[in-house]
Order: C-alpha cells, then structure tokens, then sequence
C-alpha cells in the first residue's frame, strides 16, 4: 500500500508541533429509521470522551459537520482532524471494527489501513456479439475508483443464418466479420484502460465466441493475466465483483509470500551489514529515519507497546530512544503511538506499507521476525 495520500496530514505549519489530533471512528450502520439520530448519539458519546481529553471545541464542530453526514452505503466513517478543521476523512462499507476517538499528537491511522478495502488495479470485460461493457477500477487507497465505458457494436448482422443458397455464405462471413469488428473495439478499450489503471490482471466475461476473440486480440501481458467468467454476466454484475476480489484474495496471499521469501533471501549469508533487510521496531524505525526503508512488512499481529516511541517535528523523527532523536537535533521530543509514528515515517519517506496476516505462509511464525515488523532496504544495512 502506497501511503502518499497521508502526507498533508502531516504536514504542521511552522511552530504546531505538539499539536494533538483527534482520531475518531465511527459505526455509521443504520439499525432503525432513525438511522441519522442513531449516528449523531454515537458521535455525541465520542465527542464527550474527547471533550474531557482535552480537545478544543472548534476541532470538535469540525469532526461533528463530517460525523454526522448519513450515507446508507457506508457503514463505518473515519475522520481526522486538528486545529479547528478536518485533514483527512475516509469511509468504509461495514463498520470499523473498535469504534475509536482519540486525542494524540499523531493522528492513528493504522487501524484504518488496516480495514481498508483490498483493491488490486484490474479491468472487467464483458464481451457480446453486440457490444461490450469495460470496468476498470483502480488501486485507490483512500476508496474505489472506478470508470466505465460501454461499447455498442455494430447492429447487423450479428446472427448467423441458414438462408439456403448462395447468399448463405456472405451472410454468415458479415455476421463473423462484425463479431470480430465489435471485438476489436472493446479489446482496444481493455488495453487502454488497464493502462490507464495499471491494471494488474483482466477478467473477461461474456459470449463464449466473442470473449475468446477478444482474449485473442489482447497483448501478450494482459492475456497471461485472464482470469475467465463462465457464465455470462455483465461486468457490473455482484457475481463479477466477486471473482475478482477472490482474485485480488489470491494475488494478496501469493505476493505476502513473496515478501516474505525475498526478506529471508534479504537477511541471509554474509555479515549483518550486508544484510539488504532489517527486523524488529528498533531497526524498522532506524531504516525509515534514514530513508532507506523501501518497504515496511506488518506481520500478524505486531506485539509492540503501544506508546513506546519517540517523535520529533520530522516525518521521519521516530525512535525508540528518546537520545537517539536528541543526536538528530530534536530539541523536545514527545512521546507518541508506535503504530502511528511507523505509518507516518513510511508515508514520509515514500515507503510501501504491507499487511502480512498471520495464516500466510506461517507469517505469525517466522523466526526472522522480530516485534512483528520488518523493513526491506534500498541500500545494505551498513548504509545505517
């Protein structure tokens, strides 16, 4: 997971630092037909919470214009905010699983990344002798993006004939020749869609002839990529968005694995200092400050102490040694969630964040490592 998207989030204007954000999660879930009452007496209970911790009242009427906004599709709110405005807000389709309000001089994020919805760039491709219905969603992952485009093929004629005589034959190389026209158009939208998305596989759905032309006209890369829908559905269809996101389950496990490999790979022979790979929080933290962590594994559950970090104005100010802050200039440094001080050193230095759960591969069991936490290294370790 890329973690640009939280960067403003933590940008202070000059002289905030020590600022507190309030971090509030939210069951939207409507259970009666006062679904906008239910809503606001669980933001009214939160906001009492942070009113006793601390939290001034304009950063609350804020967080209470956001909170209170019904939306029946979204069952769960996220929302961030300091300074009398709101910084960051998300939504999720089922409801957060603690709800949250917490007052902390970093937002906490990491229980919303964690709950955000998988999505794997990819296109959806239903194909008929007619036309064809492309989806494309995109790796968003503050929410789902997604465009479709329809294509309308050309009307006639599409069926073949038995009309006897010699007309027969030209009837039926039309209807083929508009087949394959029609699957031209939409393998064309394909590519340029799961360009545009990066998309990293194609489904493709739809009539058993036209479907295969299209496969056929797809670019090698995207070809190998198929996964094929056996019935005919369109691409919008619930049994469409279902495969894929078993597929997007499949293609999640397989790349866990794969990290998990390459970090065993990262860590082994040579000397420590060869080593392209560190384990534990200490050394996590020590790679992102120095910016060499390209890729940040969250393994299992993390066993760490919630508040046992350091943190300075920086980005990157985070250790789990107040002096080893105080080396780097930081004049007061503050104490601050450990999960909130990693994701914000990770979004601060460009680095991946990956949630590894603990059936992958025996992840929760991995010797290698440590605290539940490993970074993999743009440089060797003797680069720290």
């Amino acid at each position: 997971m890329r973690l640009d998207f939280l960067r403003a989030l933590y940008e202070d204007p000059p002289g905030e630092f020590g600022g507190r954000y309030v971090s509030v999660y939210l069951d939207t879930t409507p259970t009666t037909a006062e679904a906008g009452t239910e809503v606001a007496l669980r933001w009214q209970d939160a906001r009492g919470r942070l009113a006793a911790a601390g939290a001034d009242d304009a950063t609350l009427d804020a967080v209470d214009r956001a909170a209170t906004v019904l939306d029946h599709a979204v069952r769960g709110r996220v929302i961030f905010a300091r300074g009398g405005a709101t910084w960051l807000e998300g939504a999720l389709p089922w409801p957060p699983r603690r709800e949250l309000a917490n007052l902390a001089p970093l937002p906490h994020v990491l229980p919303w990344l964690a709950q955000i919805p998988l999505q794997v760039p990819h296109v959806r491709v239903a194909a008929t002798k007619v036309g064809g219905h492309v989806v494309a969603v995109s790796a968003v992952a503050a929410g789902e993006a997604v465009a479709e485009t329809t294509i309308d093929g050309a009307s006639w004629p599409v069926h073949k004939v038995s009309a006897g005589g010699w007309s027969e034959q030209r009837l039926q190389r039309s209807a083929e020749e508009t087949w394959a026209a029609t699957a031209k158009r939409i393998a064309a939208v394909t590519v340029a869609e799961a360009g545009r998305v990066r998309a990293e596989f194609v489904m493709v759905g739809g009539d058993v002839r036209e479907r295969s032309i299209v496969l056929d006209l797809l670019p090698s890369t995207l070809r190998e990529s198929a996964v094929t829908m056996d019935r005919e559905v369109d691409a919008d269809d619930p049994e469409f968005e279902a495969r894929a996101e078993a597929e997007e389950r499949r293609r999640a496990a397989l790349s866990g694995r794969a990290l998990l490999d390459d970090l065993a790979v990262r860590l082994g022979g040579g000397g420590a200092d060869e080593h392209r790979a560190v384990t534990g929080l200490a050394g996590t933290l020590t790679a992102l400050r120095e910016g060499l962590a390209s890729d940040v594994l969250l393994v299992g559950e993390p066993s760490w102490v919630p508040e046992a970090v350091w943190i300075g104005p920086g980005l990157t100010d985070a250790a789990t040694e107040r002096a080893a802050l105080v080396e780097r200039g930081v004049a007061d440094p503050l104490q601050g969630r450990t999960d909130a001080a990693l994701v914000r050193a990770a979004a601060g230095t460009g680095a991946e964040l990956h949630f590894i759960p603990a059936g992958v591969a025996g992840a929760a069991d991995t010797p290698l490592v440590t605290d539940g936490v490993a970074a993999l290294l743009r440089a060797p370790a003797s680069a720290l």
